[in-house]
């Protein structure tokens, strides 16, 4: 539907002359013409499976009509299937950083009380695990160590 740049009126079809104004319309009635050819050719491709190019033949029916509801109607849908893929897509990415981060943590990061709590543990356990092996080596060292040389004067 086209409206008339000088009166405002809508006009039902593509006319060439304003009926109201008289106004010259040939250049709004092929822009009409030409957005009617581009969405029927996009229907066309929408049909055949060719959806890539059926969205550019619609996004050219958007520039001349923003307001065409058939074009607003498949961009829309396509927009509204990209975004999802990109939420899943992101969802999945983040599930995967999650399940990598859980074995480290990155430089930079606070550590929060759980963490200090298994570095405290590791550190004792580190130090009995010393005091232990100490032990157990000196002792092995004094039973096998030979009596000491007696001197005589």
């Amino acid at each position: 539907m086209l409206t008339c740049p000088l009166c405002k009126k809508k006009l039902p079809e593509a006319r060439r002359e304003c009926p109201t104004c008289k106004a010259d319309l040939a250049l709004l009635a092929d822009y009409h013409v030409d957005m009617d050819d581009s969405c029927a050719r996009a229907h066309a491709r929408t049909k055949a499976g060719e959806l890539g190019e059926a969205i550019w033949a619609y996004l050219e029916v958007l520039e001349v009509d923003p307001d065409h509801p058939e074009a607003r109607q498949q961009v829309g849908r396509v927009v509204r299937a990209v975004r999802q893929f990109d939420q899943t897509a992101f969802r999945r990415w983040r599930a995967r950083m999650r399940r990598q981060a859980r074995f480290r943590q990155f430089p930079g990061e606070p550590a929060g009380p759980v963490a200090w709590v298994k570095i405290v543990v590791a550190f004792l356990l580190l130090a009995v695990a010393v005091f232990v092996g100490y032990q157990w080596g000196a002792h092995v060292t004094r039973q096998e160590s030979p009596p000491a040389p007696t001197t005589s004067p």
